[in-house]
């Protein structure tokens, strides 16, 4: 049978057209995601930057690392660098010459941004080359490292930082700016205490790894008193045998890890990679969809033609043979196709995220073992599809009985559109969605996104596999306002075709069904939880009038805040971002078998501020009772108050605080707060200022403007803050929504115009007949635009459907963490993919409608075309 079907696809390619493209887009989309995906995994290693000229590095333990409850080792990377003790330092310059190194934010006036400080002698560990002037020679004099390193020269004007955590690295400028400064210029630096005037000295070359100032050093320790690392030029050997276990000694190659970029690329490529995770879940759905929804309809288009074949002797056997004999040829070629595209496809994706920020910007798709591998194993998976999607319309066709090749096989299919195992299936994958929304509310906040994200499949699964139980009441409500006001047999004819051929409607709404199901479940989806997050954030600093944020700056001098405080008729709450790691109490659902070793995002601010500025949900305790000795957390920690916990801060230090008050659990990461005491190293990020009862609005605004204004700070009103701080968030949301959904929905709609013209091509002979009754090629095309309409409204409104039930299990969840919160539907995105959707069918309808009704229809009469 193996010849029979390659004489088929000779002599009948046209048929199969459809099911090749479907399959090669649907594998190089997957291929497409593994290699990328892959990319994430085998990235290269590169080469020490900073500390290419050192020897020898020593720097404090990157990682934490605790003793679990079943005696295994728990490790989490640490948020910020442990430094080095002045004993440790005494002991590793017995092995030799050593270089103290110390790294704190600066910013210089009018610079790119992330810049960091270093004193004039770690230069030589580059090393740095001086391009023009010389060395500093005092306190007030810098050296400008070339801005050639990460992010753009930028003007001090401009919109602000806003507080918070970016998922997202801006984009590199690597080469794209030069430094204005010159030796002998007086310029304007923020330093962590204050802005302060320093003459340049010097100017050095660009480098690719940083952007950099350099001080004395003598004015780097004051500005930064702890040592983050410190290079030896003395045997590794030594080094190691002087230090011992209490510091990590670095060598070779192994001295990138102490490189600033190191941290930064890992933990992009490991968002890289939990992104084009969610994003190769989703495409795996739709490729799988399209594809065996696209082989099944495409023999069961064939249905005459397989009875005919019955009729001329043929056992049901043979049938099913040739049919998964034609599905293994057209899986081979398409599935090849597919993973030829992909290896032009991956680049230009890794190009992409790269260069919107995404990933790093050296990102790119090697040819590695991995990818091969990969590759290989989206060819296999391709044409398992191809003879899994075929192989269930195979059994059907093996039971195709001759006499059908005499009547309507397309009415004889429309009987059986509902089997048995359809109908199971539909109801399956909907008591699972139902499910997973219902079992969203027993989870902690933290894993709903993830969770509705499971539920869109689930429904649009679902609903396809059930719709031609809904197609006929669908198709009426539809077409009834037209038949209401239109007198002619146009609607009717309509209305009439989509009634007669269920399984074809069913099979054309599809593709219409997953584009806009996926694509308004997931835009309102992010909308809702993000706009709910927004609102969640704006309720606990309500009572605040105006917020101090830093301008193209890393954070807010000391300065600043402390003037900002000092402001009359007005409470100001400065808040300093940091992380803390403990193990939460039990929960027998989360972790059935102990609690591991967590990171928290936190905020450390003073306790009266807290009080009198930030107003978060308190479910047990006070507010007040924060100290040096205390800690208050969310719900999720599984504390009470008064509980000991052991903590561990961001640079690993570890401390016994007492829970002071317990907050409601919420969607964002506004849920633990510690004492200044425990803030870290980083700048605070924003200060939250209320007007005292009885102050003069005017003189109190106009005294925390003038305390913020040096040039590095800005005092907005709560309102601008909110709506900058969302548009940040939105536009992060948008790309990574690009990355999950936005190659899914073109690749459904190609399967949209694919399907649709599969469809027409096949009713050739049905169209004759509408020309032989007296319609003219007009009305035909007409009848076919109109049905094309109407098989996307059906799409739609399953699409709404799935919608409706997926948002509206995600607003009562919500609703029990921010009362009010709304969901959000992108209307614009969803009316376009929608209207999309319908000129696509158009185009795929009415051309091959066009074409076919060239051929004169007594052609057609007596064959199927």
């Amino acid at each position: 049978m193996l010849s029979i079907a390659r004489h088929t696809l000779r002599t009948r390619w046209g048929a199969f057209v459809g099911s090749f493209v479907a399959l090669m887009l649907g594998v190089a989309l997957l291929s497409t995601m593994g290699l990328v995906l892959a990319a994430t995994v085998t990235a290269p290693e590169r080469g020490p930057g900073r500390f290419a000229a050192a020897p020898v590095v020593v720097r404090g333990a990157p990682a934490l690392t605790v003793t679990d409850s079943w005696g295994g080792r728990d490790k989490e990377p640490l948020a910020e660098p442990r430094g080095l003790s002045d004993a440790l330092v005494a002991k590793a310059r017995t092995a030799g010459r050593t270089v103290l190194d110390r790294s704190f934010p600066v910013q210089l006036a009018g610079g790119p941004d992330r810049q960091v400080g270093h004193a004039w002698p770690s230069a030589a560990l580059a090393p740095y080359r001086l391009t023009a002037g010389r060395p500093p020679a005092s306190d007030d004099e810098i050296v400008v490292g070339g801005f050639g390193g990460i992010g753009g020269f930028k003007g001090t004007g401009g919109t602000g930082a806003t507080s918070g955590t970016s998922g997202f690295r801006g984009t590199s400028g690597i080469g794209d700016a030069k430094p204005d400064a010159k030796p002998g210029d007086k310029v304007t630096v923020l330093t962590p205490e204050r802005p302060r005037s320093y003459t340049v000295s010097g100017v050095t070359a660009p480098v690719p790894f940083e952007n950099a100032l350099f001080f004395s050093e003598r004015e780097a320790a004051r500005l930064s008193p702890r040592v983050d690392a410190l290079v030896s030029y003395g045997p590794a050997d030594a080094v190691r045998a002087a230090v011992g276990d209490k510091a990590q000694v670095l060598t070779g190659d192994d001295r990138r890890d102490a490189d600033p970029r190191a941290k930064e690329d890992s933990e992009a490529l490991v968002g890289v990679s939990s992104l084009l995770g969610m994003a190769a879940g989703v495409a795996a759905f739709v490729s799988v969809s399209v594809i065996a929804s696209t082989f099944a309809y495409s023999v069961v288009q064939r249905r005459r033609e397989l009875a005919l074949m019955r009729l001329a002797g043929a056992t049901p056997r043979q049938v099913r043979r040739l049919v998964l004999g034609e599905a293994k040829i057209v899986g081979i070629a398409a599935s090849a196709a597919g993973c030829a595209l992909s290896v032009l496809g991956g680049p230009l994706l890794a190009d992409w995220l790269a260069g919107h920020g995404i990933a790093p910007e050296w990102f790119s798709v090697p040819l590695t073992w991995l990818s091969v591998l990969l590759v290989l194993a989206a060819f296999a998976l391709g044409v398992l599809l191809a003879w899994l999607g075929a192989g269930v319309a195979a059994l059907r066709a093996g039971r195709t009985r001759p006499l059908e090749a005499l009547h309507d096989s397309e009415a004889e299919a429309d009987r059986k559109a509902m089997t048995t195992g359809r109908r199971l299936l539909g109801l399956t994958a909907l008591a699972c969605g139902i499910g997973l929304l219902a079992g969203a509310p027993l989870l902690p906040p933290l894993y709903w996104a993830g969770l509705t994200a499971l539920v869109a499949p689930a429904l649009i699964l679902a609903f396809a596999l059930l719709s031609p139980m809904v197609i006929p009441l669908i198709a009426r409500l539809v077409t009834a306002p037209s038949s209401a006001l239109s007198r002619g047999a146009g609607t009717m004819l309509v209305r009439a075709a989509a009634l007669t051929s269920i399984r074809r409607t069913a099979a054309t709404a599809a593709p219409v069904l997953i584009t806009v199901g996926l694509a308004c479940s997931l835009w309102s989806t992010s909308g809702s939880i993000q706009t709910a997050r927004s609102r969640e954030a704006e309720h606990q600093v309500r009572a605040a009038d105006m917020v101090v944020v830093p301008v193209h700056a890393p954070g807010l001098s000391r300065a600043v805040v402390d003037r900002v405080r000092a402001a009359r008729g007005v409470d100001a709450a400065a808040t300093t971002p940091t992380t803390v790691f403990t193990v939460p109490g039990p929960d027998a659902l989360l972790y059935p078998a102990g609690a591991p070793l967590l990171p928290y995002p936190a905020r450390a601010v003073t306790p009266s501020a807290l009080t009198a500025v930030m107003k978060p949900s308190v479910v047990s305790g006070k507010l007040a009772d924060l100290g040096d000795d205390t800690i208050v957390v969310d719900e999720s920690w599984n504390r009470s108050v008064g509980d000991k916990v052991r903590v561990w801060l961001a640079d690993g230090r570890e401390v016994s605080l007492r829970v002071a008050a317990v907050l409601k659990t919420g969607l964002g990461d506004n849920g633990v707060f510690v004492s200044p005491r425990y803030a870290g190293t980083r700048l605070s990020d924003a200060v939250y200022v209320r007007l005292r009862p009885g102050a003069d609005p005017a003189t109190a605004r106009g005294a925390v403007a003038a305390a913020a204004r040096d040039g590095f700070a800005e005092a907005v009103p709560l309102g601008r803050w909110s709506a900058r701080v969302d548009a940040r968030k939105a536009e992060e949301t948008r790309l990574a929504l690009l990355v999950i959904g936005g190659i899914a929905v073109l690749y459904t709609g190609v399967a949209i115009a694919n399907t649709l013209a599969m469809s027409t091509r096949h009713r050739a002979r049905e169209l004759a007949l509408l020309r032989l009754s007296g319609l003219t090629p007009a009305q035909v095309l007409r009848v076919v635009a109109a049905e094309a309409l109407l098989v996307v409204a059906v799409g739609v409104v399953l699409a709404a459907g799935v919608a409706a039930l997926s948002l509206g299990g995600l607003w009562f969840a919500l609703r029990q963490i921010v009362s009010g919160a709304p969901v959000v539907i992108p209307a614009g995105p969803v009316v376009g993919i929608a209207a999309a959707c319908a000129v696509i069918a158009l185009l795929a309808t009415v051309v091959p409608a066009w074409y076919a009704l060239r051929t004169p229809a007594v052609r057609f009469t007596s064959t199927e075309g």
